[in-house]
């Protein structure tokens, strides 16, 4: 194996390590908003800076193997997807630490999570989307990237109806407007990661085939 195999080989290990970690972190802010854990919420917000330096650090690894070994073909693909993927995980971090950051607004416009239907749903498509995008990292064809994309409609469906739901309680119950905002932008943010997520599986469907899929309606191709 050569010395650039082996060293993507690291760089492709240290994303599914970095991956792991936001999954987790999306896990640990979504269970502080529904547990009212105002300290998880601030430590997952402090804790995003070990995801930013992490960050930084791939993309300097990556630059360094460029202008070192000039790669070409997969071995370019995989730098060139190891970059955008790595910036991808780290905007998600950054909405999970969002999220921690809006645990004390739930706390006090005493948002009861627990008990919304709506909102279970969206979050636990978020997560399993989250999941299995993070699994694609390590797949070793492009099936699962493909699924992930398909997927993300159902965030998109579960957001829409939560949006609806807590604007019609807001009509129908006269108050401050507080509590509805807190619960649009948690939802937005669940559903900003099912974004990141089809951008990370059109990604890896990059490096496994060499298709580019981004706007492929727009040029009449199918995923």
């Amino acid at each position: 194996m050569s010395e650039l195999q082996q060293r993507l080989d690291q760089l492709v290990l240290r994303l599914d390590r970095m991956g792991m970690r936001v999954e987790q972190a999306v896990i640990d802010a979504v269970r502080a908003a529904c547990d009212h854990d105002t300290q998880a919420g601030s430590v997952i917000d402090d804790n995003d800076a070990i995801v930013d330096r992490e960050e930084v650090q791939i993309e300097q690894e990556c630059v360094r193997l460029l202008a070192l070994y000039q790669p070409a073909a997969v071995d370019l693909r995989t730098i060139c997807t190891i970059i955008k993927v790595n910036s991808d995980l780290e905007r998600i971090a950054d909405l999970a630490a969002g999220i921690g950051r809006r645990v004390k607004h739930v706390v006090n416009d005493e948002i009861d999570l627990r008990e919304d239907a709506d909102f279970a749903r969206l979050r636990n498509a978020t997560l399993d989307l989250l999941g299995r995008t993070v699994r694609t990292l390590t797949a070793t064809d492009a099936t699962s990237a493909r699924a992930v994309i398909v997927g993300d409609d159902e965030i998109d469906g579960a957001y829409g109806a939560y949006v609806r739901a807590v604007l019609d309680a807001e009509d129908r119950h006269a108050g401050g407007a507080e509590p509805a905002f807190t619960r649009i932008n948690l939802a937005k943010a669940l559903e900003r990661i099912g974004d990141l997520c089809t951008n990370i599986a059109e990604d890896v469907i990059f490096l496994r085939t060499g298709d580019i899929v981004r706007h492929a309606d727009a040029f009449g191709s199918p995923r």
